[in-house]
């Protein structure tokens, strides 16, 4: 094989097991990249946690004594061997890792790759969801955790590339959700990125099959287990060539948050082989293959990371319940307020916290433009009012006030580069509607009645 198609080979196998290892602050991300398609001879692997497979802490803050062992076991690599699909079949290669650096600014119009918009993720992720064998549920989750693509992730110049990759290959994005099928859950990801390198060789303990498509687009099939800290996990995935450059990675396995540290095995892999060739192999996902008309725009993520809640687990009933109530109440009785657009009320499931309901919109009035964003939750203690005498009191919340069936509604505005204006409102049964608005002048922020109205509306409350 000639030096370009081993870097080609190296490239393509370990592009896609893009790993974020460590966050920074100020949104900078070190993201490791290690080629786990391949086995060597010596499959057992001890490394300390303070490496860059586990960064719970930074060195710094690690005592050495501190530091637990880490055990990463795959199998063993059986060679000479034959894999169907593959003329011939080279000696597997040594596991290889390193890091780079993102800078957070990822975004889905970057005009450095043409092919891909939120149009076309919008696109691709329909095709996706709409592709899973009818048996097989996507499990409720937040937009980001529902197979929908994400922005372009890439490097923000070419300085300081790894030798041999191009920033073409480094340059990707990624869906993921969780999949359940006869009541057994599974973590399934995708990553989706284009090439000009050839495909490359056949490398054993690197795929159990490969296929070749009518339009010579290469589909490389891998079934095999991993084992970490003793506890294993099953692994396939299908990893498509194609003949326009498309690269699509399809991974599934069988635990219940992609094989993280909280990860349950459910010990069956909830799709086979032939559906995740299928899967990979969609037309819809091609990089040459335009958006069609009619494309519904992609839902957004909101919320964040969550305190600790007691609040109630969300289901889609119940998301769909509050936004209906939430545009129902708004268009039936408006006091007058902005343009908040025909999606109001499409609430989802917030980032990381599956026990509020949230959405983020734009409200227009007169050429005036401000950003709204209401969230849902449950568990709630009704809040106590400050102590005005307290030396630590800052004047926040403006106002607080009990209302007649008991509610609690807290109004506070802030003004650092933007105004930021909310009401908050907590029901005695422990329901808090929080209803924000901010703007940068020349525009204002929507007003409290306007806002304390969309916090009220009856049938918020989550029971």
């Amino acid at each position: 094989m000639s030096k370009e198609q081993t870097d080609s080979s190296r490239a393509e196998k370990w592009t896609f097991a893009l790993t974020v290892v460590s966050l920074i602050a100020g949104g900078t991300v070190v993201a490791g990249l290690v080629d786990r398609w391949s086995s060597s001879p010596s499959d057992d692997i001890s490394v300390a946690a303070s490496s860059s497979i586990s960064m719970t802490s930074t060195p710094e803050e690690m005592a050495p004594e501190d530091v637990p062992e880490f055990s990463y076991v795959t199998p063993s690599a059986v060679y000479p061997t034959t894999i169907p699909g593959c003329e011939s079949v080279e000696a597997p290669e040594e596991d290889s890792f390193f890091s780079y650096i993102l800078d957070g600014s990822d975004t889905y119009d970057d005009p450095r790759f043409p092919w891909f918009s939120s149009a076309k993720a919008a696109a691709m992720s329909d095709a996706v969801k709409q592709a899973l064998p009818k048996d097989v549920e996507l499990k409720f989750a937040s937009p980001g955790n529902s197979l929908q693509f994400g922005p372009i992730s890439a490097p923000s110049n070419t300085d300081g590339l790894p030798e041999g990759f191009s920033l073409e290959e480094l340059a990707s994005t990624t869906a993921s959700g969780t999949l359940i099928r006869d009541g057994k859950i599974g973590a399934l990801s995708l990553m989706l990125h284009s090439s000009s390198d050839p495909i490359p060789s056949c490398v054993a303990g690197s795929l159990v099959e490969r296929r070749v498509l009518a339009d010579q687009s290469v589909v490389d099939l891998q079934d095999t287990w991993t084992e970490t800290n003793g506890v294993r996990t099953l692994n396939r995935s299908a990893m498509l060539y194609g003949a326009d450059g498309t690269r699509i990675q399809a991974y599934v396995n069988d635990t219940n948050n992609d094989g993280g540290r909280d990860a349950e095995s459910s010990g069956v892999v909830p799709l086979t082989l032939d559906e995740l060739a299928t899967l990979v192999a969609m037309p819809q996902l091609l990089i040459t293959t335009p958006v069609p008309p009619g494309t519904a725009p992609l839902q957004t993520d909101c919320g964040g990371w969550a305190d600790e809640s007691s609040g109630r687990e969300l289901d889609r009933g119940i998301v769909d319940a509050l936004g209906d109530a939430l545009r129902s109440g708004w268009h039936a009785a408006a006091p007058g307020g902005p343009d908040l657009g025909s999606q109001l009320g499409d609430l989802v499931l917030a980032e990381n916290d599956t026990t509020t309901a949230c959405q983020d919109l734009v409200a227009r009035s007169d050429g005036n433009e401000s950003r709204l964003s209401i969230s849902i939750t449950s568990g709630q203690p009704l809040p106590t009012p400050p102590n005005k005498y307290d030396p630590s009191y800052d004047g926040h919340p403006l106002s607080m006030v009990t209302a007649e069936d008991g509610s609690v509604i807290e109004r506070d505005e802030s003004r650092w580069e933007n105004v930021h204006r909310s009401v908050v409102v907590t029901h005695p049964g422990g329901t808090q509607v929080t209803v924000s608005s901010s703007a940068e002048a020349p525009n204002v922020p929507m007003t409290f009645e306007q806002l304390e109205f969309l916090a009220t509306i009856d049938g918020l409350e989550i029971r």
